[in-house]
C-alpha cells in the first residue's frame, strides 16, 4: 500500500492507494494534522510539502507510525519532469507535482490552475518540461483580507450570487470574489497561451524543447474549482484529486530506483 500526504497551508490532505487505485482519503487542517489510523502494511510514502517549518515533525511521525521512509518531492528531485528553472528552491512542490500529474494524465502542452491558499496557473510543454506560471492570492485569502482589513465590510460565503452587479454588500463581495476570478482565470490562459504557443526553453544540455501546434489544455483542481470553473468554457478538466495522483506517479519512479 501507498501513503500519499499533500501537505498545504490550509490542509493535510492524506491518501491511500492500492497499486493505482486510491481506496481512501483523510483531510486535516494543518496545524491540527494527525497520522490516519490505517490497519494494513505501508510500504512506502510519498510526501508534497509546502510547509518548510512543519517537514522535520511530519517526517519523524510517518516513520515512526508506518516503519518506512517517507519521500519528499521537490522541485530539485522531482523524477518524470524536467524542471530547468534557475532556482527550483523557489518553486512549491506541489505545483510541480500538480504539473507531472497533469502531463502524464492528460499530455502536453498544459495549464493546471490550482484553487489553493494561493490560485497558481502552472504551465507544462509538449515535451514534458515545466516552464513555470503565475502565482496570485487564493479566493479565501482575499475574501479575508477584505473582512479582516477593512471595518464595514463582512465575512461572507464564497458563492455566486445571481447578477454580476450586486446590489448590496453581500453580493458585491461575493461578485468580485467568484464572477473577479472567473475572469482573472479567462484572462490570464488567454496570456498564457499567447506565450506558450512560441515558447522556446534552453536546457544545460542546449537541447531545445518548443510546443508544438496541439491544443493546449487547461486543467483545474483545487477546493474551489467547481465553483469557478462552473461559469467559464475556458477549463477542460477539472481533477480535484491531481496531485495525490501526481504523487502516485512518483512512487512508481521512486520504485523503480
Amino acid at each position: 500500500m501507498l501513503l500519499t500526504v499533500d501537505a498545504g497551508n490550509t490542509n493535510i490532505v492524506f491518501g491511500l492507494f492500492k497499486r493505482k487505485k486510491l481506496v481512501s482519503e483523510w483531510r486535516y487542517p494543518t496545524e491540527d494534522y494527525r497520522p490516519p489510523k490505517i490497519g494494513k502494511k505501508i510500504d512506502s510514502i510519498v510526501v508534497a510539502s509546502v510547509v518548510p517549518s512543519l517537514n522535520r515533525q511530519l517526517k519523524l511521525v510517518l516513520k515512526k507510525k508506518f516503519g518506512c521512509q517517507p519521500f519528499f518531492v521537490t522541485a530539485e528531485n522531482i523524477p518524470g519532469l524536467i524542471v530547468s528553472l534557475k532556482n527550483k528552491k523557489e518553486i512549491g512542490s506541489d505545483r510541480v507535482v500538480d504539473a507531472l500529474a497533469a502531463y502524464k494524465l492528460f499530455g502536453g502542452p498544459t495549464i493546471i490552475i490550482d484553487f489553493g491558499t494561493a490560485t497558481t496557473f502552472d504551465v507544462v510543454s509538449a515535451e514534458g518540461a515545466y516552464l513555470g506560471g503565475v502565482i496570485a492570492p487564493g479566493i479565501s485569502l482575499a475574501r479575508d483580507a477584505l473582512y479582516e482589513q477593512t471595518e464595514k465590510l463582512p465575512k461572507i460565503e464564497i458563492e455566486a450570487p445571481k447578477r454580476v452587479i450586486g446590489n448590496d454588500t453581500k453580493s458585491a463581495m461575493q461578485s468580485g470574489l467568484v464572477y473577479g476570478y472567473v475572469a482573472m482565470v479567462e484572462g490570464m490562459v488567454h496570456r498564457i497561451k499567447l506565450q506558450i504557443t512560441n515558447y522556446k526553453l534552453q536546457t544545460n544540455s542546449n537541447s531545445k524543447f518548443q510546443n508544438s501546434k496541439q491544443k493546449i489544455k487547461v486543467i483545474a483542481t483545487g477546493g474551489l474549482a467547481q465553483l469557478i470553473c462552473k461559469y467559464t468554457t475556458v477549463v477542460d478538466r477539472i481533477d480535484d484529486k491531481l496531485t495525490l495522483k501526481g504523487l502516485r506517479i512518483i512512487a512508481d519512479y521512486v520504485e523503480m530506483g
